[in-house]
């Protein structure tokens, strides 16, 4: 096995430095990002739970057409919370491979394998391994027509996304072998604060997740709704929202159903 970790990071490497010979103009480009959220879950041991997370990433284009990409990819991410919960208090880098495929102009999907390197910051345990993913990514945006208003305010436009992953394993543990799928999904609607760089967005959302292991994290729904405060980035954009989720486990024997408000800020920069 670290054989083949030495391979593939050797790859990784010669590909990084190869010419990128089909690329258009921007070979390089990354992103980064973070959120805050008040609890974390609805989970029993989250109550109160305050979780945070900044990431970032960075790609080069190997090959591109008008609709596929493959890339190498290097990302870092590192997460908190102040449960103190030693696997929300990790960092983690990951170096990979990527081919995506513009399906529609609103559909994407792409296929990766990377390898990560995680280390617990309050244990000091480190881990690593190969992972597989399958993700898709959805999003639409239709503009309102002049003068259309909701609550008073002029509307700008009405925003659908969705996006999921199907990931193997599900963690860097020893043996390992569980299979997650995450999937959500987001309708809002933006709507103008005045003559401020400001948008009020009342929105609805559905996260599902599901595992093979059966966890009682993984294996849940949780339908919400609220209102976002949006300041729109040239590359992305910084908000805070409120809302109210409903979070349906199946695998519980009780308290399946919990109702509770929630608070999240974060952020998202392309370059």
């Amino acid at each position: 096995m670290i054989g083949v970790m030495r391979l593939f990071a050797l790859l990784a490497i010669l590909l990084v430095n190869a010419a990128p010979g089909w690329s258009q103009d921007r070979p390089w480009t990354g992103a980064t990002g973070g959120i805050l959220r008040l609890p974390n879950s609805n989970q029993a041991h989250d109550d109160g739970n305050a979780f945070g997370e900044a990431w970032g990433k960075i790609d080069r284009t190997l090959y591109r057409t008008t609709k596929d990409r493959m890339t190498v990819f290097a990302l870092g991410n590192a997460v908190t919370d102040s449960a103190g919960h030693g696997y929300n208090s990790t960092s983690k880098i990951g170096i990979g491979l990527a081919w995506s495929r513009q399906v529609t102009p609103a559909l994407n999907v792409t296929l990766s394998l990377r390898h990560d390197w995680a280390r617990e910051r309050d244990t000091g345990l480190r881990q690593q391994g190969l992972r597989a993913a399958l993700d898709y990514y959805y999003y639409r945006y239709r503009e309102a027509e002049p003068g259309l208003r909701m609550w008073g305010l002029p509307m700008r436009g009405t925003i659908l996304k969705s996006y999921g992953t199907l990931a193997y394993p599900g963690s860097l543990q020893d043996g390992d072998r569980n299979l997650v799928l995450t999937m959500g999904g987001e309708l809002s609607r933006d709507l103008t604060l005045g003559r401020a760089s400001l948008l009020m967005s009342p929105f609805l959302d559905v996260d599902m997740a599901w595992d093979l292991d059966g966890n009682d994290y993984n294996n849940k729904l949780v339908l919400g709704g609220g209102i976002k405060l949006r300041r729109p980035l040239p590359t992305g954009e910084i908000f805070a929202s409120a809302r109210l989720q409903s979070d349906y486990s199946w695998q519980q024997d009780h308290d399946r159903l919990t109702v509770r408000p929630g608070i999240q800020i974060g952020w998202y920069v392309g370059f």
